[in-house]
């Protein structure tokens, strides 16, 4: 009788297990099944929506590993004191008309300190990004005036009282990227512009209450000798590099609201945030259709960044929306190659081409010509520049140590009071030029406005062609 229970029962545990182990196959094989529709479209959107934050710890981590300098790590300025110049390759389209001030800014050890001092008549613009590449703050001459400030920036999480004194910022993410601009006119007005850099003030507060850095063993996941340019690099990662590098930083900085239907497709691919770590972990048909996504995106940029076909007109000039990317992540990621730390439209608008009028590649062994009819100068309250660059968008060596040309420089105006501007690596045999060096070969060429006037934002005001000039005037 023992034995017949026995055996009864171990036929019945054996039965239940074979149930368990069906259902749970059963389980496996359903959840492959939801994740095996993920469709490439889909995996291209992915790409486009983690693109961002790939970007942002690639060019932070290079920001902080550069060579030249010191090592820095999060919650204190990096402030370049000359103009950008060919040999800087941590951010495209570097700009020559002022002194960046960047700051790298990690909430969540707890909140962060920043003062600007009283900039006095210097123009300067300082704008807050999120993770996503969101400008969520901009301080500067435009929004919030001259005299000195202090900030106390935390994290959605935080809750507790603002020291006297201070303005609570809240941030949608735990990082922050300052992009600080103070205009200088020349490498001598650098010297001065400099002196108001050194003092801006940003810490962790815990320092700022005479604790140590929190941070000072950061340790970076990029070093620049590896990466060198931040966009090219990031064209040529491979899915396991992109996506965990990706996962890493979404654990460490909340999606927007507004993103839920992204996170459904998310979701499908077997992805949530701070549970999905690796991209090994995915099962092997979503690695698949993510690897197709990611590869058939990268060859698209590729072509986009290095031979402008995107471009359809002789100009890409936007005077939308820019900085505040909603849930458009084609244009975000578009925009973080092209730009990355782009202002706000209100403090300044880009217009950039590597196209001529005829929409032909600018090339640096031909001469274009430029030309702003009488009283119609780009409209703004601050000031406007043309900048030449290489096909990946940075400044080409030249022997004239010379790289950009604008308002703030002597220029000389037709008798008309007209102006023209030429582009070229050779200089053009023409009295009193207005030249704007360009590189050897292919190039991109950007007209910077900065607190543009509103008729720039209306479309009332428009940039001049680009026309090849061939001969002699």
């Amino acid at each position: 009788m023992n034995k017949l229970c026995a055996s009864l029962v171990s036929a019945l545990a054996l039965e239940l297990l074979s149930l368990g182990t069906s259902a749970a196959a059963s389980d496996v094989m359903a959840t492959e099944e939801r994740q095996s529709a993920l469709s490439e479209l889909e995996a291209q959107q992915i790409f486009d929506y983690a693109y961002p934050q790939v970007i942002m710890k690639i060019s932070q981590d290079l920001m902080f590993t550069v060579p030249i300098r010191k090592r820095s790590v999060p919650n204190h300025f990096i402030h370049f004191k000359r103009l950008a110049m060919p040999q800087n390759k941590a951010v495209v389209l570097g700009n020559r008309n002022t002194l960046y001030s960047v700051g790298w800014i990690d909430l969540s050890k707890g909140p962060v300190v920043f003062e600007i001092p009283d900039m006095g008549d210097r123009y300067y613009v300082m704008p807050l990004l999120d993770a996503w590449t969101n400008t969520f703050e901009s301080f500067g001459s435009r929004t919030t005036g001259q005299k000195a400030q202090k900030y106390f920036i935390v994290n959605r999480d935080w809750s507790g009282e603002v020291p006297e004194g201070y303005e609570k910022v809240v941030s949608p993410t735990n990082m922050v990227w300052i992009t600080g601009r103070i205009q200088a006119d020349s490498p001598p007005d650098a010297v001065a512009a400099g002196k108001l850099q050194d003092k801006y003030k940003l810490m962790t507060y815990a320092q700022h209450q005479g604790a140590s850095d929190p941070y000072s063993d950061y340790q970076p996941e990029y070093l620049a000798m590896q990466v060198r340019k931040p966009v090219p690099y990031s064209l040529q990662m491979t899915a396991e590099q992109f996506y965990d590098s990706f996962f890493g930083m979404w654990a460490n900085n909340a999606s927007p609201e507004e993103d839920v239907a992204m996170i459904r497709i998310l979701k499908k691919a077997g992805i949530q945030r701070s549970r999905t770590r690796k991209f090994a972990g995915l099962s092997p048909i979503v690695q698949d259709t993510l690897r197709a996504g990611l590869k058939a995106k990268q060859t698209k940029y590729v072509k986009d960044f290095y031979d402008g076909t995107s471009q359809t007109e002789p100009w890409i000039f936007n005077r939308e929306r820019m900085g505040t990317w909603g849930t458009d992540f084609e244009r975000r990621t578009y925009w973080a190659m092209w730009g990355l730390g782009a202002n706000l439209v209100e403090d300044a608008v880009y217009g950039v081409s590597q196209l001529d009028e005829t929409l032909t590649p600018l090339n640096g062994s031909n001469v274009y010509k430029m030309h702003f009819e009488p009283g119609d100068l780009p409209p703004t309250s601050a000031f406007w520049s043309v900048t030449n660059y290489d096909e990946e968008g940075y400044l080409e060596a030249n022997d004239q140590n010379r790289y950009s040309l604008g308002s703030n420089h002597k220029l000389k105006y037709n008798a008309d009071g007209s102006l023209d501007f030429y582009l070229s690596n050779s200089k053009p045999d023409i009295v009193d030029v207005n030249w704007v060096p360009a590189p050897k070969g292919n190039f991109k060429t950007l007209l910077r406005v900065y607190w543009p006037d509103e008729k720039i934002l209306t479309g009332e005001w428009a940039l001049p062609p680009l026309k090849l000039f061939k001969g002699k005037e």
